[in-house]
């Protein structure tokens, strides 16, 4: 496999640094668009004014839209997401070279519209920054959510990271197909689900994998034995506890099919009940982890809004939910080789931005907070705030966002410095995705 170039926008040679880079692409980029974005301005409190010079580079708001506050939360993670993040300030996505931005057509990139948001908030401007021109081209690829009306922020999180592989992928990827994928939406956020079902009957076990960008989990009622000792503090109102390792406890647990769900055992030729048992096979570079908290019902045909207390940690340990871990657990204490792969190895992770969401099913708001250099900011469309740890771990999280540990480390040193995990090629042609 050859390693993926990370190439520098305008032609930059090496002894640039990224501030270099952002001056001359942001006048590309107002070159290119020809539009002032910067016309509609959001007030910011008088304490954000006096305290925005020592924001961290790369703090500033986005307007509100028109209800677009489950974009702007979204964006904000993938603004502060270190490998997508250095991918775009390293020059990954060059303007002047795209091929899908036409001479007759300058609107309807989604990648350059992401690349000026970039270049935008990493250049220094603190008043707040419209996303017109990204929210435009998002609409032509999501026709169906072309609308001003509210809209489900991991709905879009997976909508966006779609249109980036379809835009990049087909330019990356040329003649190879769906082997290797080469977009930037894929190398950051793709992971590996293994899926066994056994015969209960005879113990046969068939096994598919499954890609995918996040991972979502049922909220569980009890507390997991992982957390039983540990001191949590907030409860919800039936006195119970919803906890992150009880989800994923929850998530690998294995579960018996009803009888309308039989599979057809190879084995025994015919149906037979059976056990399914998730796992995750590979570990992503930021790990997405989602809640269900909206419930519909076709039944009841009715819908609702799940406001339970889930406790999460900074810090997260994988390693007993992944595909190695399960099968020791199940066939015992023996060696299982996985092509070489190092989920295992790379199995601890930091939390590093939250989506949260206030409100009923019907009528509510999408904030989202972001942890730079190990102090958390609360971004609240136009509004940016520092807020503390506990205010961020009583939040009703919706969406939490992890990075592999050795990137948050990376993360926290100058941003001139493009994070590079040691030992292991972070942009490597994945295999087995889309």
């Amino acid at each position: 496999m050859s390693k993926h170039s990370m190439g520098v926008a305008g032609g930059a040679t090496g002894n640039e640094s990224i501030g270099q880079r952002l001056i001359k692409r942001r006048r590309l980029v107002s070159g290119i668009v020809g539009l002032d974005l910067q016309k509609s301005k959001c007030r910011v409190s008088t304490k954000d004014l006096r305290g925005k010079s020592c924001y961290p580079l790369g703090l500033r708001g986005l307007n509100n839209l028109g209800s677009t506050c489950y974009m702007n939360s979204v964006l904000q993670v993938l603004l502060h997401a270190p490998p997508f993040r250095d991918y775009f300030l390293s020059g990954g996505q060059r303007l002047e070279a795209c091929h899908h931005r036409r001479a007759t057509d300058l609107m309807c990139c989604l990648l350059c519209d992401v690349n000026a948001i970039f270049s935008a908030v990493y250049s220094g401007d603190r008043s707040p920054y419209s996303p017109a021109q990204f929210l435009y081209s998002w609409w032509q690829h999501s026709a169906n959510l072309a609308c001003y009306e509210q809209q489900d922020a991991h709905e879009f999180f997976i909508s966006m990271l779609d249109a980036i592989h379809e835009k990049e992928g087909k330019t990356r990827n040329g003649s190879k197909g769906n082997g290797d994928c080469q977009c930037i939406a894929h190398k950051v956020f793709y992971g590996l689900l293994r899926s066994d079902v056994t015969c209960m009957a005879c113990g046969f076990t068939s096994t598919t994998y499954d890609p995918c960008v996040d991972i979502s989990l049922n909220l569980d009622t009890d507390v997991s034995s992982t957390e039983k000792g540990k001191k949590l503090t907030k409860q919800n109102e039936d006195g119970s506890m919803s906890t992150l390792s009880g989800c994923l406890d929850l998530f690998t647990r294995p579960e018996k099919l009803g009888s309308d769900q039989k599979l057809y055992c190879q084995n025994c030729r015919e149906r037979q009940d059976s056990l399914k048992q998730m796992s995750i096979r590979k570990l992503p570079l930021v790990l997405s982890l989602h809640v269900k908290r909206f419930e519909h019902s076709f039944v009841k045909k009715c819908s609702r809004k799940i406001d339970r207390y889930l406790h999460f940690p900074f810090s997260l340990d994988m390693t007993p939910y992944l595909s190695s871990s399960i099968l020791r657990a199940r066939y015992g204490n023996r060696n299982f080789t996985f092509g070489g792969d190092q989920s295992d190895m790379f199995s601890e992770f930091e939390i590093f931005a939250v989506v949260t969401h206030s409100g009923t099913l019907e009528s509510g708001h999408y904030v989202s907070f972001v942890r730079v250099r190990n102090q958390w900011y609360r971004c609240n469309d136009a509004w940016i705030t520092v807020v503390d740890e506990a205010t961020v771990r009583a939040s009703q999280c919706y969406m939490i966002f992890y990075v592999q540990k050795t990137l948050h480390n990376k993360a926290n040193e100058d941003l001139s410095h493009v994070p590079n995990s040691p030992g292991r090629d972070l942009f490597l042609p994945i295999a087995g995705c889309c």
